[in-house]
């Protein structure tokens, strides 16, 4: 156990969330981009054992510390408190803090020590949750999972994401609809490369009660000082029948196969996925490639070019429900 610091300063902290394929990480990408003088500390998860947005995230000198054995909200009460607390000796490193959730992580989970822990409430203050917004998908979403509604419910900025995607008309009604869903929010709206000013120093929890958010009780803490301890007592959670499948291939990928094939999948036979995305090595090209989709709709985009003597190899994963393995597998071989 390490001794507490004396005279560090608190670490603004902002909660990243918002449903599978809403944007979070190019967002979080932008804020990078217009970090200006700050430096940032990130906490980076994405469901399930693997990850493809910790390779995408734009470091500079950035730390990244990436949670890979499960969502954020049930791995948060495992390990949080350790990174934590080596944030906190490592705190002239860096200015604020950003925890990137899964796109399946229930926030109210996430904000927990932020809000019970009076170590970490005065070292991490949590001055916004943000919430990315699918424009196209998220009626949909909010039908079909509670997460969704848990993440637009408890946010205190919803940024409603890929504006260009849906009618002016549109966009009006969905504005209103998420502010009956959560009145308390404001309301921005963007698309990538036209983000707008969010300011994030606010006090979000003024209007929450505590003892929804956590049955932790803060006259439960002893310990107000760093380094924190793990909370003895945990609530473990699934998300029902929702799978994560890891594909990896060691050989290129045929871009006209893969392309005709997998919008096939797309239109007639992907019930269920709520998310795709990966890194591909595509034959005849020297460029890697990130291949992803958000409902029906399939993007392959250059990425960057592969550096010697870097292994080319093609990594995809899959999130969703009822999930076969096995023919997804054999889709994917087909387009080698």
């Amino acid at each position: 156990m390490s001794e507490s610091k004396s005279n560090v300063s608190s670490k603004p902290t902002i909660i990243l969330t918002g449903f599978l394929g809403s944007g979070k990480t190019t967002y979080l990408n932008h804020i990078l981009e217009n970090a200006g003088e700050t430096k940032y500390a990130i906490i980076e998860n994405e469901f399930g054992k693997e990850s493809i947005d910790s390779e995408l995230i734009l470091r500079a000198e950035d730390d990244v510390i990436e949670l890979n054995n499960g969502c954020l909200c049930c791995t948060l009460n495992d390990n949080l408190y350790d990174i934590l607390n080596t944030l906190y000796n490592r705190s002239d490193e860096y200015d604020k803090l950003v925890i990137e959730a899964t796109g399946m992580a229930d926030p109210r989970g996430i904000a927990a020590p932020f809000l019970t822990n009076p170590a970490v409430k005065k070292q991490f203050p949590l001055t916004a949750i943000v919430c990315l917004v699918d424009a196209e998908l998220i009626e949909d979403q909010l039908e079909e999972t509670i997460e969704a509604i848990h993440q637009i419910t408890f946010s205190d900025i919803l940024l409603i994401n890929k504006t260009d995607l849906v009618s002016e008309e549109y966009l009006l009604s969905l504005s209103k609809k998420l502010k009956n869903l959560n009145p308390l929010c404001e309301i921005f709206h963007g698309k990538q490369g036209e983000y707008p000013i969010v300011k994030y120093d606010r006090n979000i929890f003024d209007n929450i009660e505590e003892q929804e958010v956590s049955n932790q009780k803060i006259s439960d803490i002893v310990d107000s000082q760093f380094p924190v301890s793990t909370p003895l007592a945990h609530h473990h959670h699934s998300h029902s029948d929702v799978v994560s499948h890891t594909f990896k291939f060691d050989k290129p990928f045929d871009m006209r196969k893969l392309h005709i094939r997998m919008l096939g999948y797309l239109m007639f036979q992907s019930k269920g996925l709520y998310r795709m995305k990966g890194l591909i090595w595509v034959n005849q090209s020297e460029d890697q490639h990130l291949i992803q989709s958000v409902g029906s709709r399939l993007d392959i985009d250059k990425v960057r070019k592969w550096k010697e003597p870097e292994k080319k190899d093609s990594k995809i994963i899959m999130i969703g429900k009822n999930l076969e393995r096995a023919s997804l597998e054999k889709l994917f071989t087909q387009c080698i």
